[in-house]
């Protein structure tokens, strides 16, 4: 570990050549530390604790069809050597070296919801029949049906039964095959409706046109075991999305290190989000924030890109003079002068009976009929924001209504569906932001970086929610560099690298 921190520098000059950000995978959690075990509860909190941004894990089922998390077959510290030969008031009485039991998916999932940005690496393990395999598949599904984990769940598998079997029970779910000797060509990932494919390194150490080819046709990537300078170095000069590590932490501090010293080079424009971020929901700029922006600016030009209008972001930030790219991007203000001056104000027509209807109506299916204020506020670019606590809500009910979000997360799939001719977004601490489909951040700073002479790779990005729905996911989807705040308060501290 100490070598792979102590070359971080000597790898800036090779890696040129990087692109969207190479994300770790904790293997079986974060179980390197005292206390801890694999595909436990424990190792689950500490890649939580870690921040790592995916964890991988085993499920079996067990003889009386309940899902279990174990690498397996052998149940460590036991005597039993198959896991699937067991039913679960067995499995259950046995302790593993940590003094942990065997969690259930449910277990498990219930401890990932506290982190809703940590992606799970779902492995199906193979089953001795495709009968129990699909049984696996059809539990499975059904658990995640109920918990509403298809956000952060993406499902892998050394069979392709159970792959093309999770397919079949939910069509469009994010399935990759694990491969540690095939070679998959994009065409048939792409016919069996795969997200993508995860390789042993073994398989694209001298094949690296795999991976350039699903890169190519849109396909994610996932490489494993890495654990060393060296992959790590091919993981990131070759854009995989994901490493699946036994050394989160090695890994976490190399590729933040990499990442910085190059950032610190080559990015000359640095695009804000506010609400969480730089503030708390529609509170002012902090005097310590504030300070983070004067010092940036004097070496980056830094501009703000949100959900809300640019008066309105303009005011919380304390008139601080900054472009502003509003509703996003369907406004842009500048302080021209030392006066806010509005430069460009697009509008959408909106049918505000279609929206009223299908709102009222998914707040009797989901239980929010009573509300302060209005149901919708209808800005006037043409963007719609459905606030589920209506729009004079009282400011302390808003921040512990949904806190993580999972209340949003549980509607956003069906909101996508209704409003499928619109872009939406999971916005606020209790709303719902609905644009015309070209407004989102990611397209609003590509804009203004195009008018201004920017390319993609001298932009970064700050922002709090880069998950699917979330206002800031588009910038990950687009492939933008961006940095991920969880606190505001931290916001210098993980903005110091750039000063």
């Amino acid at each position: 570990m100490k070598r792979i921190v102590s070359l971080v520098i000597a790898f800036l000059a090779i890696s040129a050549m990087l692109g969207a950000q190479t994300k770790v995978m904790s293997h079986r959690g974060y179980y390197a530390h005292p206390g801890s075990f694999e595909n436990t509860l424990t190792s689950l909190r500490g890649a939580q604790q870690l921040g790592v941004e995916g964890v991988e894990l085993d499920v079996h089922l067990s003889t009386d069809d309940s899902l279990v998390i174990l690498h397996g077959p052998k149940i460590a510290g036991s005597d039993y050597p198959d896991v699937q030969k067991l039913d679960y008031k067995t499995i259950r009485s046995c302790t593993l070296p940590n003094g942990d039991k065997v969690p259930t998916l449910r277990e498990y999932f219930t401890q990932a919801k506290k982190t809703v940005a940590l992606m799970l690496f779902l492995e199906l393990k193979s089953h001795p029949t495709k009968e129990r395999e699909t049984t696996l598949a059809e539990k499975v599904v059904a658990l995640c049906d109920e918990m509403n984990m298809y956000d952060q769940v993406t499902f892998i598998s050394f069979s392709e039964h159970l792959c093309d079997e999770i397919l079949r029970l939910r069509k469009g779910t994010k399935v990759i095959p694990i491969s540690s000797s095939k070679a998959y060509t994009t065409e048939e990932l792409l016919a069996k409706g795969y997200a993508g494919v995860s390789y042993h390194m073994g398989v694209v150490m001298n094949r690296t046109h795999l991976l350039d080819e699903a890169h190519e046709a849109g396909l994610q990537t996932v490489l494993w075991p890495v654990n060393s300078y060296d992959l790590a170095d091919f993981a990131m000069r070759h854009h995989v999305d994901y490493v699946s590590s036994d050394e989160p932490q090695a890994m976490l501090n190399l590729m933040s290190g990499i990442r910085e010293l190059k950032w610190k080079q080559t990015k000359k424009l640095i695009v804000f989000d506010l609400d969480g971020t730089l503030t708390q929901h529609k509170q002012p700029l902090t005097d310590a924030n504030r300070a983070v922006l004067d010092t940036l600016r004097q070496r980056y030009e830094i501009i703000m890109a949100g959900g809300g209008n640019c008066k309105r972001i303009y005011n919380q930030m304390g008139q601080y003079p900054i472009t502003i790219l509003g509703n996003y991007g369907m406004e842009e203000s500048q302080v021209i002068d030392g006066e806010f001056k509005m430069v460009r104000e697009e509008t959408s027509p909106v049918d505000r009976k279609f929206f009223d209807k299908k709102t009222a109506e998914l707040r009797k299916k989901y239980g929010y009929t009573a509300y302060k204020g209005d149901s919708n506020e209808y800005h006037q670019s043409g963007m719609v924001t459905f606030a589920l606590l209506g729009t004079k809500a009282d400011p302390a009910d808003k921040l512990v209504f949904d806190p993580d979000k999972i209340r949003r997360r549980a509607m956003f799939p069906e909101m996508s569906e209704i409003f499928k001719d619109y872009s939406v977004f999971i916005g606020g601490t209790t709303s719902f932001d609905i644009t015309p489909k070209q407004y989102n951040k990611y397209d609003a700073v590509m804009r203004y970086a195009a008018e201004h002479g920017y390319v993609k790779d001298q932009i970064l990005f700050v922002g709090d929610d880069f998950t699917d729905g979330g206002n800031d996911s588009q910038i990950r989807l687009g492939g933008m560099d961006y940095i991920r705040i969880d606190d505001y308060t931290r916001l210098p501290e993980k903005m110091r690298f750039m000063f």
